[in-house]
């Protein structure tokens, strides 16, 4: 049986190149830069990737394809590792170009330690 003159023809290869999606590479430098912050954070062994999946409510795989940045954390999970982690605050606030927000930030929390600190040194001073 032969194919009729109607049947499907298959197009040539040169023609418009259609531009490539630029949230992909957003997409892949996001989880790619969340899972570095997450790693130097928590560290990449089984009882860490428990710890953040008790955190974020998530699974247990979900978290290891956040570490190895085969895609990153949502919207809600974000938000809670944010909570839990200077180290993602830094990078989400980094990708966000938000330089000036990281760094009053971190001012503030010196600034938090330092009293915390001297509050707790005050304690062991002999009072007269």
């Amino acid at each position: 049986m032969s194919f009729t003159k109607k049947d499907r023809n298959f197009r040539v290869d040169d023609g418009n190149k259609f531009p490539l999606d630029p949230s992909a590479d957003t997409e892949a430098a996001f989880a790619n830069i969340i899972a570095d912050a997450l790693r130097r954070d928590f560290g990449n062994t089984s009882a860490h990737i428990k710890h953040i999946a008790r955190l974020t409510g998530a699974n247990l795989r979900t978290v290891g394809n956040w570490l190895s940045a085969r895609n990153g954390p949502s919207g809600a999970s974000l938000v809670v590792l944010m909570r839990h982690s200077d180290e993602v605050t830094k990078a989400v606030l980094e990708l966000s170009e938000r330089f000036d927000l990281w760094s009053s930030m971190s001012e503030t929390k010196s600034k938090k330690e330092l009293y915390r600190a001297v509050i707790e040194f005050m304690k062991y001073i002999p009072k007269q």
